[in-house]
């Protein structure tokens, strides 16, 4: 049970005006510079948008705060906010205003309030990735006027890159059915991703003592190069200097700085040339595959026609070639052949640095430094597993793509369910408009909700081929309509699921400016229907327009001018109406 109670105005003088509301339809009548625009922004700031008003004409010198009381499963919550972004109040009905918060905290408490299930919440970011709010979902509360019409990515506020950005990910949740998959595949991913850093902390402490190690042992004109496993090997060499003795094992003349750098650039240029033949491998075959489809369309045109055969056999004979070369090219090089240049290069590397040490002098107290440092490295244990970490990083990667394909999987069943709803939603008003008629009378026709784009793309049977294709012929009346009945599907569909940080209402500006006389009173027959699905006071909606809600056929629970004797607009405290914009 949810119900906007009332806002309440107050000036700078502390006089009060309250806009009291009723559950279900609430309807404000305004002419032109009213502020109707004005009051369906002002319900979405009152919720916590951060639009700066305090410079706006209509609230500047005229408004010092507003308070808006709502109940909500039967406790009622006051707050309050004023024209500085962070000075803002909260209480429960009875109590007293405790000390100023600022807007995020103010956010947060209508998050907490509005959060029905916090496991659920948790499961939708860890789906989404997205630090998604009740904010996120104040995209299926307003319409505006501005988006009339829009039946391609439909909600008003996907037009602002805060929403649109979060919108893909947020419709895939709703609509998928595979979240138990999903999440036990994400619970498998931390793990192998735990082990994974494990694994690499181990290899940067092995580099790390690996280095120092062999730093130490240019140091002390040890002529080896410490790999992990040859210990025993090194230790009986520190044992000979200390000893005082000459290793008498005879070792490879050790390469100069100079030839190092040389082999260091070789392996950087055929690096470079292998990744190069790579990229333009993968070129090659998109190119290739395209020829091939077009060469196997015009082969399956002509191959059934004897007059044509000889133009069909090379057809054939250049397909089969560009096969040959999409196989070959894959098989040029591999992945594998740069990894053995990028390990070479690695090694030279190290040895690079490890022989800067090898051209300075060292005297007895830094030998004996170095001596101690490579023992104490050697102590260490720093053994990894990298075959180990090659299968989990292979495995994550596997376990990436499952879930993403998973995510994009659809509930075809909700999907269509939601489609049915909005289809009857708009039919309903098939005796009061002639859009609505005309469109009943086509064969088959029927409004499909699309997923992917946020799509309500209307369908009929073709005359001619009978088979269901889609129908683009429409005016912006007829586009807003399907559009009012999306929003009117989005929430009864997210209300009745009631798992959602979802704000029950719906904000509605100048909803009767894109139809005729006629036609306008769909709105009303629309709005009868979805109430007899929905109870009143589970979603409150708000109506701001320059009609009479009789001209709409709608039956408002609560309904006023914004225009009396007492104010010449939305707020109350606001004499240069004259000076505004038409909103």
């Amino acid at each position: 049970m949810y119900k906007i109670k009332k806002i309440s105005m107050v000036d700078n003088g502390e006089v009060i005006y309250d806009y009291k509301f009723d559950y279900g339809i609430n309807y404000f009548k305004g002419k032109n510079s009213s502020g109707k625009t004005e009051f369906y922004n002002f319900i979405d700031f009152m919720f916590g948008d951060s639009q700066n008003i305090k410079n706006k004409v209509w609230y500047r010198d005229s408004l010092n705060y507003a308070i808006i009381e709502f109940e909500y499963n039967k406790i009622t919550y006051l707050f309050k906010r004023t024209l500085e972004k962070d000075i803002n109040y909260f209480k429960y009905k009875g109590e007293e205003w405790g000390e100023p918060i600022s807007l995020a905290e103010y956010k947060d408490k209508l998050h907490s309030i509005f959060t029905i299930d916090h496991t659920t919440l948790n499961r939708i970011r860890d789906f989404t990735e997205e630090n998604l709010t009740y904010r996120t979902f104040t995209i299926f509360n307003f319409l505006g006027e501005k988006s009339f019409g829009n039946i391609t990515d439909f909600f008003t506020k996907s037009k602002n890159i805060k929403y649109s950005t979060k919108l893909p990910a947020l419709l895939n949740y709703v609509f998928n059915n595979n979240l138990e998959k999903i999440f036990e595949l994400k619970k498998n991913l931390h793990e192998l991703q735990q082990d994974v850093n494990l694994l690499k902390r181990s290899i940067q402490r092995f580099d790390f003592v690996k280095n120092n190690i062999n730093v130490n042992l240019k140091k002390l004109n040890i002529p080896m190069i410490y790999n992990g496993k040859n210990n025993k090997e090194i230790f009986n060499e520190i044992y000979k200097v200390k000893s005082l003795e000459e290793s008498k094992k005879s070792y490879k003349k050790p390469k100069t700085i100079s030839e190092l750098e040389s082999i260091h650039n070789n392996l950087n240029e055929q690096i470079k040339i292998y990744e190069n033949t790579i990229e333009d491998n993968k070129n090659f075959e998109i190119e290739n595959l395209n020829r091939k489809k077009l060469v196997d369309n015009l082969s399956s045109l002509i191959s059934d026609k004897s007059e044509y055969k000889y133009l069909a056999e090379p057809i054939i004979t250049m397909a089969d070639d560009l096969d040959k070369r999409i196989s070959f090219n894959k098989y040029v090089i591999t992945n594998h052949s740069i990894n053995d240049l990028k390990k070479q290069r690695k090694e030279i590397k190290e040895e690079i640095f490890a022989n800067e040490s090898r051209f300075s002098s060292f005297n007895i107290s830094e030998k004996s430094r170095s001596i101690a440092l490579v023992e104490e490295y050697l102590s260490i244990d720093v053994s990894y597993d990298a075959i180990e970490l090659e299968t989990k990083q292979k495995q994550i990667k596997k376990l990436k793509e499952e879930i993403k394909i998973l995510q994009n999987n659809d509930d075809n069943e909700k999907i269509n369910h939601l489609s049915d709803f909005i289809t009857e939603l708009y039919k309903s008003a098939i005796n009061v408009s002639d859009i609505v008629r005309n469109d009943e009378d086509l064969e088959g026709f029927y409004i499909q909700y699309h997923k992917k784009g946020n799509i309500l793309q209307p369908k009929i049977v073709s005359s001619k081929s009978n088979k269901i294709e889609n129908y683009y012929v429409g005016s912006m009346a007829r586009h807003t309509l399907m559009q009012f009945c999306g929003y009117l599907g989005f929430l009864r569909m997210l209300i009745k699921e009631n798992k959602y940080p979802l704000v029950p209402i719906l904000v509605i500006d100048h909803i009767s400016k894109p139809f005729d006389i006629d036609n306008r009173r769909a709105i009303g027959e629309i709005l009868k229907k979805f109430y007899q699905y929905m109870d009143e006071k589970d979603l409150q909606i708000f109506i701001f327009d320059e009609k009479d809600y009789k001209d709409l056929f709608v039956t408002p629970n609560h309904s006023e001018n914004l225009v009396d004797e007492t104010k010449t607009g939305f707020n109350p405290f606001f004499n240069e109406v004259s000076n505004t914009k038409d909103s």
